[in-house]
């Protein structure tokens, strides 16, 4: 088979490689469409290291056609077109035995840690495969993991009606976020980034206020916002410290400032930098901040408002590259412009 495979950092070569075979609890599925995840490009530009091995065939948002399958693998059959989610646990730490497998203390990943869906084949076991009907196209169905996270994200932060709510970053995980906000009860949304491409997005998708945070300061724009009681809910998807922000504040700084007594921080981004936080006034606030990573069993449901049409994913979708020129799509990537949310890599 063909296969787009990270050789080294920065270097994605198109290659012949072997078609994998199921094991008796996998199916083997050929692929449609794969997105490019910031995780995709971390792993890209080396920051894995002693993690992710090289060579490896990146790629853990993927959708496809179930074209063989293991003796053992029941409600599956060849022809089914399904999705994948990528987490695979090891069922025996804390964690899994308290039933948060995204939180596996040995947590690997399709497309990380083993091989992923930049290929014309992937093996995967059964039972992390989802059904995707027919309302669903094969390049939406490869979107089904980042919103799923969106959903994760929300489910954790306990969005209540009437919630004024706040998205820190408007790239792919900040729109899936906002995305699964509106199908809340939530009253309104708010969404700050420093890219206006980005916060169009964010404002066509129903944010009732977009906050330039190169050209505003936005804590003060969110005290505005809430007619100076703050957010009951800021949902933080950023995660860099270095950021030309008015104000010069780090995002999850901002986030503590933003939110009102008792209220709520979730954490999703990521960065190599540590946060400068005042403790002290998020202790008196006595306000909560939580954490949330990838999904845990939300894939369903996404595929469920997905197929009822609750999800602008036209949207998300910045541009599509064929599998053979998937190098040149990670440079595009890597470079974050500001116009770029979410590229996808067609295998067929």
């Amino acid at each position: 088979m063909k296969a787009a495979i990270t050789v080294d950092t920065r270097k994605i070569d198109y290659a012949d490689t072997r078609t994998p075979s199921p094991d008796p609890t996998q199916v083997l599925v050929a692929l449609r469409y794969t997105g490019i995840c910031g995780s995709d490009i971390h792993v890209y530009r080396g920051e894995f290291a002693g993690r992710v091995n090289f060579p490896l065939i990146q790629g853990h948002e993927f959708s496809g056609v179930v074209s063989q399958k293991g003796k053992e693998v029941e409600g599956l059959d060849i022809g089914d077109r399904v999705c994948t989610d990528p987490i695979v646990s090891c069922r025996k730490c804390p964690a899994c035995l308290d039933g948060r497998y995204n939180a596996c203390r040995n947590l690997k990943l399709l497309g990380i840690d083993m091989d992923g869906g930049l290929a014309q084949y992937v093996c995967v076991e059964a039972e992390q495969c989802f059904i995707i009907p027919e309302a669903i196209s094969d390049r939406d169905a490869a979107l089904v993991e980042l919103f799923s996270i969106g959903m994760h994200a929300t489910s954790i932060s306990r969005i209540e009606p009437g919630d004024r709510v706040v998205v820190l970053g408007a790239g792919r995980v900040g729109l899936a976020v906002l995305q699964n906000i509106q199908l809340t009860s939530a009253e309104k949304v708010a969404v700050a980034d420093i890219s206006p491409p980005k916060l169009k997005i964010a404002e066509s998708l129903g944010a009732a206020l977009v906050i330039n945070s190169a050209e505003m300061d936005a804590v003060k724009a969110v005290e505005e916002f809430t007619g100076g009681q703050g957010a009951d809910c800021v949902v933080e998807c950023i995660g860099e410290a270095d950021l030309n922000v008015v104000g010069g504040k780090s995002p999850v700084e901002q986030a503590v400032e933003m939110i009102r007594n008792a209220g709520r921080i979730t954490l999703l981004g990521q960065g190599p930098h540590s946060y400068g936080v005042l403790w002290k006034t998020l202790v008196w606030k006595e306000a909560t901040i939580v954490t949330s990573r990838t999904n845990l069993g939300e894939f369903p449901r996404v595929i469920s408002m997905m197929a009822r049409g609750k999800y602008d994913t036209g949207a998300m979708v910045s541009a599509e590259y064929p599998l053979e020129r998937t190098a040149e799509a990670f440079e595009l990537v890597d470079k974050e412009t500001p116009d770029v949310v979410k590229v996808l890599i067609k295998a067929v």
